[in-house]
């Protein structure tokens, strides 16, 4: 599942409270942009990893948010086995050495790029992308890792605007998509404008694809 994950260029970064938004995510998802990372922000997110392991087993899903081994050992017990932090914590890459889970680590400095290096994540969330340089970033320090074969998902500031700029660099793996379905659109039950979102990404995917 890993791998099927890191091969999707924008990858939908979702907040749910309830069965009906993760069930209406899941659905886009697998339409149009066939991945999610589910982030943990609220208590339902255990609950949208169950139904996720159960209902669409097929969907490559990440949970994310993860900030301590203990929220790891719940995750893996759900039957979710890639985990995504918005920065790091030397314990973290500790565990996910011991572990043997997939574990996609974020850094927003060369300092913490080494660290995740040293440790063998190759594959690295760069956020904040927005407040810490965007595109500008990974042009400039992105470079210098070349040949370590790290590459970067940028999340934050991220936007259909942008992001086709961030995709078309050889540094970066995939976007992450919080402007798709963010809190304010699912509190207004506004999936016509979601599946509008959904749907643009899609068609941009397929052009940088041709």
């Amino acid at each position: 599942m890993f791998e099927k994950y890191i091969q999707n260029k924008i990858i939908p970064v979702v907040v749910v409270e309830n069965e009906e938004e993760i069930r209406n995510i899941a659905e886009l998802c697998l339409e149009f942009l066939p991945s999610i990372e589910l982030t943990l922000r609220t208590e339902y997110g255990y609950k949208a990893l169950e139904i996720l392991a159960k209902d669409y087993p097929t969907l490559p899903r990440a949970a994310a948010t993860v900030l301590s081994t203990e929220q790891v050992d719940r995750i893996l017990d759900l039957g979710t086995n890639l985990i995504i932090s918005p920065g790091f914590q030397p314990i973290m890459l500790e565990y996910a050495k011991t572990k043997k889970y997939n574990y996609i680590p974020g850094a927003a400095t060369p300092s913490e790029v080494e660290q995740c290096l040293a440790y063998g994540h190759k594959y690295i969330k760069f956020f904040h992308a927005g407040l810490f340089g965007g595109i500008n970033w990974i042009k400039n320090i992105a470079p210098v890792y070349q040949h370590t074969g790290v590459k970067f998902m940028p999340l934050g500031g991220v936007s259909i605007d942008n992001v086709k700029e961030y995709l078309e660099n050889k540094h970066v793996f995939a976007c992450g998509g919080s402007w798709l379905c963010p809190r304010n659109l699912m509190e207004e039950k506004n999936w016509k404008e979601i599946r509008k979102r959904f749907e643009e990404a899609s068609k941009l995917i397929k052009e940088l694809n041709k």
